[in-house]
C-alpha cells in the first residue's frame, strides 16, 4: 500500500506533467520527460491517468502528442471572463481562419492588466506562426496589446506603460510617445498592426474585444509569417479582424 508521502509525490508528478502539457502542447512523451526530468515510463502513466480524468487527450492530427481538453481549459478559466470569451469567440475565430488561412489568436485582458493567449485556431498553411496557450503578451509591442490600449484613455495608457518599455526588435515602439502616436492611428482605423515588433518573423493585425460599456476584455489577432505579410496584406486583413472582433463583442455574455 503506498504511503501518504508517496501518494503526494505521485499527485505532484501528475500535476507537473499537466502543467508541462499546458505550456508545450501539442507535445509528446519524450519532450515532456525532457522538460520535467521525469522518467518516460512515469510520464506515460501520468498521461493515461489524466486522459481517464478527461483533462488531457491526444491530438486529432497526431496521436502521439498530447493536448488539454475543454475540461482542463474550463477549470483554468472558470474564475474569470475568459471562458465566456472563448465560447463566444470560437465560431467567429474558425470563420476568420478559414477566410484568411492564417493563425487566429484569442487574447484575454485580465484585471491584473495582463494579456494572455487563451485560444488559438491554427492556419492550414504548411508554414504558419505559433504561440503557446497561456503565453503572456506585451501590451506595447503586440498588435493585440495596442488594440486593447487604444480602447483606454491616454492617462490609463500612461499608467500601464509607466517605466522602461522592453524592446523586442527594431520595430518595437521604444517609448511611450511612440506608442501613443500609434494608438491614434489604431483608434482611427479600428485595428492595430505589427511588423515583427514582438516576435521575429511574424506580422499580425489585431482588434479589441469590448464589453457593453466599451471597455476592453481581450483582443483577436491574425498572425502571419513574414513571408506572407506586408503593408498591403495588413490593409486587407485589418478590416476582417475588426469586423470579427465586433461580432464577438456583440456575442459576449453580460458581465
Amino acid at each position: 500500500m503506498p504511503t501518504a508521502g508517496g501518494g503526494m509525490r505521485a499527485v505532484i508528478t501528475t500535476l507537473r506533467v499537466l502543467e508541462t502539457v499546458a505550456e508545450l502542447q501539442p507535445v509528446g512523451v519524450t519532450a515532456i520527460a525532457r522538460a520535467t526530468a521525469i522518467p518516460k515510463s512515469s510520464v506515460h502513466r501520468c498521461l493515461l491517468t489524466l486522459r481517464e480524468a478527461e483533462w488531457l487527450t491526444t491530438s486529432s492530427t497526431d496521436g502521439t502528442r498530447w493536448v488539454l481538453t475543454g475540461r482542463a481549459l474550463s477549470v483554468g478559466m472558470r474564475a474569470s471572463v475568459e471562458l465566456g470569451l472563448r465560447e463566444a469567440a470560437l465560431p467567429t475565430m474558425r470563420e476568420l481562419r478559414d477566410e484568411t488561412h492564417e493563425t487566429i489568436h484569442l487574447v484575454g485582458y485580465g484585471t491584473d492588466h495582463d494579456l494572455v493567449v487563451i485560444d488559438r485556431m491554427d492556419s492550414d498553411e504548411p508554414v504558419r506562426t505559433w504561440v503557446r496557450l497561456g503565453a503572456r503578451v506585451p501590451l506595447h509591442a503586440s498588435c493585440s496589446g495596442r488594440a486593447v490600449l487604444a480602447r483606454l484613455t491616454d492617462p490609463e495608457v500612461e499608467r500601464l506603460l509607466d517605466g522602461e518599455l522592453e524592446r523586442f526588435s527594431e520595430t518595437t515602439p521604444a517609448n511611450l510617445e511612440a506608442v501613443l502616436e500609434d494608438l491614434a492611428r489604431v483608434r482611427e482605423r479600428g485595428y492595430a498592426t505589427n511588423d515583427c515588433a514582438w516576435r521575429p518573423g511574424v506580422g499580425a493585425v489585431g482588434a479589441a474585444l469590448v464589453d457593453p460599456r466599451g471597455r476592453p476584455v481581450g483582443a483577436l489577432a491574425v498572425s502571419v509569417p513574414v513571408q506572407r505579410y506586408d503593408e498591403q496584406r495588413a490593409l486587407r486583413l485589418g478590416p476582417l479582424a475588426a469586423d470579427a472582433a465586433r461580432r464577438i463583442s456583440t456575442a459576449l455574455p453580460p458581465a
